[in-house]
């Protein structure tokens, strides 16, 4: 059975369990999410360690490929005037040889695992979006059977204290409007005398501190 499987089941096992034994479900679930999101993701490290292992017995296979051909090649060239060094060289092409086919094996290996763990996670992913759905869902209607129960257990009519509501806040932008329309009004005309007469000061104290500093300067 594979991890994710396994994972699977002990939770549906843990849900019925606890479910029927504690009041905060919605904690339960999240935990139970959690986990799973938690495996997956330590399987997808495991799934590209993996591959990139894959990738590098690929890289051997090639080279040792390679180098049969080359020795291969070297046996042909030499074989004429140097048969020892020439056996020699095919000797070396089918160590390479050899090498090859193991790591070929190796390589099978490597790629089968890939796959099946591939696939586990991609069956975990789709658990995972199953439960959230499911989550969701069971939160919405959570949400609802509560608004209709508070609804419930009031005597008074939704529609009402709604209305009572906006009467009492129509009351309160009322004594604000009035409380605005007693401030007295701004003078707009003795201010703008006001800062002009200001600025001139100051222009005054400009052209002093101006004229004393030519006189210093001379």
């Amino acid at each position: 059975m594979s991890i994710f499987k396994r994972l699977s089941t002990t939770i549906a096992a843990q849900l019925d369990h606890v479910v029927g034994e504690i009041e905060n479900h919605d904690a339960v679930v999240k935990v139970s999410i959690s986990d799973l999101k938690k495996k997956i993701v330590e399987a997808k490290v495991r799934l590209d360690r993996v591959r990139s292992d894959a990738t590098q017995l690929q890289n051997q296979i090639n080279q040792h490929q390679s180098d049969a051909a080359r020795w291969k090649s070297r046996a042909v060239e030499c074989a004429n005037e140097d048969e020892q060094k020439a056996l020699s060289c095919v000797s070396r092409a089918q160590q390479c040889e050899q090498q090859v086919t193991q790591l070929e094996s190796a390589l099978n290996q490597y790629l089968q695992s890939a796959e099946k763990l591939a696939q586990d996670i991609n069956t975990a992913e789709n658990r995972a979006r199953d439960l959230k759905q499911k989550h969701d869902l069971m939160r919405a209607r959570q949400s609802s059977c509560e608004t209709i129960k508070v609804t419930q257990d009031t005597n008074e009519d939704p529609s009402s204290m709604l209305c009572d509501t906006f009467d009492r806040w129509e009351i309160k932008l009322r004594q604000t409007e009035l409380s605005l329309d007693s401030q007295p009004n701004v003078d707009t005309l003795e201010n703008e005398f006001i800062k002009q007469e200001h600025d001139d000061e100051l222009r005054h104290t400009l052209d002093a501190l101006l004229k004393n500093n030519q006189e210093v300067t001379k």
